[in-house]
């Protein structure tokens, strides 16, 4: 992704729009209600005013204003304008306060100059000028004085073969229509056009990985798989734990990853793989533990390491009690690592606790221990997972570089940041670090593809296969492995 260049691909922009559609209707309806109140309730009652005075204008192709082409029309309301500025003018403003200080004192200028408006009537030569102000008779009599004062003016100044008045203007009997439907209607659509800009920005300024095509398109290193994070039944871990029983779309989706891995690692010398992330939260140690369960129902022979020294996070997924030694005793040599495993914690599937939390982890890590360590998992176990803690947090994953296989990448939707991860990569790729691949883990994976729930169920039907095979077992008499706990 080039920091210089801005893309919008408009089917994201348009997913995004959806999503947060509810800022502009809720601006709209905040606009509509303030407008609507403001108007009904707190914007003071206004009375307008008006006369009316003909000006007969010497140039004969605007001769009572019977405009015979759009340039005709155009000098018009051009002249329109020209009466406005020189009615507004000082000297004739000036004129009209002082006639209307003896009944208004005090009253300025500028407010009779911002209470006046003028137009055309019907693309005639007659003018009407008007005036708004709070008070009906005051806007008759700024009117009438203008109407009084302003047309020797205009004669003088625009040259007009003469004016005169009409109408003068009479006190209005009722206040102005305010039109709080109109007004408040003008306040939804301000409110809906800034939800839209604000949407709009967000889109601009979001840096959230949204979808598996953001990691295709945008780094080198292949997504092994897409999996749908949900969450499991304890209340006390929240994390989903794989079982033979598990939804088929969530099996299918770490066979996938499994499989892309183990062959991965064909021409591997290591089966030692690290599982991370770019920051905390991305969810490295679910998918490093239901990754172990899938291989291990694979007939495959594992050993998941919780390898984060600083908050080991399988306890709380396994459930399991407290151990008294981990890796951390064993890479300072109170315990041998075998004795620390917790075996079969999972169908073939074997777990090293974290142990206590030492005040030097990184310095353990990178021990000649731990190298000693790695090479004995590597022979006893079919496949060794890593669970360590986030690149830019901690410089613990990159310390194995060169002893591992490589590393998983595990990519939040909408909760990892690109910024995050181009930073972990650069980091991998200085220290050494083959990135395998990414797991893209999210709420809601786009519906398409043939492993989704729906195809599972058309595939399969109604009746589960597994249920069925379970079943038929039982009936020959076979017994299966014994849960463990």
């Amino acid at each position: 992704m080039n920091n210089n260049e801005i893309i919008i691909d408009l089917s994201k922009l348009v997913k995004y729009f959806l999503k947060w559609i509810w800022i502009p209707i809720a601006l709209a309806v905040l606009g509509f209600g303030y407008r609507y109140w403001h108007t009904t309730f707190r914007m003071p009652n206004t009375y307008t005013a008006s006369g009316t005075m003909y000006v007969f204008n010497g140039n004969p192709n605007l001769v009572n204003y019977q405009y015979a082409s759009a340039t005709d029309l155009d000098s018009a309301v051009k002249l329109i304008d020209t009466y406005m500025i020189v009615v507004r003018s000082k000297k004739v403003m000036d004129v009209v306060a002082e006639r209307l200080s003896r009944e208004y004192p005090g009253i300025e200028p500028a407010f009779i100059s911002g209470s006046l408006a003028m137009n055309n009537v019907a693309d005639t030569g007659v003018v009407r000028v008007s005036s708004i102000t709070a008070e009906p008779q005051l806007s008759a009599d700024i009117c009438n004085a203008v109407l009084d004062v302003a047309p020797a003016e205009i004669i003088r100044v625009v040259g007009a073969g003469s004016v005169e008045v009409i109408d003068y203007a009479v006190a209005p009997e009722s206040a102005d229509n305010r039109r709080p439907m109109r007004r408040g209607t003008i306040g939804g659509m301000a409110g809906f056009v800034l939800g839209l800009g604000v949407i709009f920005l967000l889109f601009l300024f979001n840096r959230r990985i949204s979808d598996e095509k953001d990691l295709t398109e945008n780094y080198a290193p292949p997504v092994l798989s897409s999996i749908r994070r949900v969450k499991g039944d304890r209340p006390d871990a929240g994390d989903f734990v794989l079982t033979r029983k598990s939804p088929m779309e969530q099996m299918e989706s770490y066979a996938r990853l499994r499989m892309n891995l183990l062959y991965t690692l064909v021409d591997k010398p290591s089966n030692i793989v690290v599982v991370t992330s770019a920051v905390s939260g991305e969810g490295k140690s679910t998918i490093a533990a239901n990754l172990a369960i899938s291989c291990a129902l694979g007939r495959k022979k594992v050993l998941l390491v919780d390898a984060d020294l600083r908050r080991g996070c399988q306890r709380d997924i396994f459930n399991y009690e407290k151990a008294k030694n981990g890796l951390s005793e064993a890479l300072v040599g109170d315990c041998r690592w075998q004795d620390a495993v917790i075996k079969n914690i999972h169908e073939t599937l074997d777990l090293l606790p974290s142990g206590k939390f030492p005040p030097n982890p990184a310095e353990l890590l990178g021990s000649e221990q731990m190298l000693r360590l790695l090479e004995e998992m590597g022979k006893e176990y079919d496949l060794v997972l890593l669970d360590m803690p986030p690149v830019n947090v901690v410089t613990d994953p990159l310390v194995l570089s060169s002893h591992v296989a490589g590393c998983l990448f595990v990519a939040r939707q909408n909760y990892s940041d690109h910024r995050d991860l181009k930073k972990a990569l650069s980091a991998a790729e200085l220290t050494g670090m083959n990135v395998m691949g990414f797991v893209f883990y999210g709420e809601k994976l786009e519906e398409g593809g043939y492993y989704r729930k729906r195809y599972y169920k058309k595939y399969y039907g109604k009746a589960d296969h597994r249920t069925e095979t379970a079943a038929a077992a039982g009936r020959s008499g076979s017994k299966g492995r014994p849960k463990k706990k």
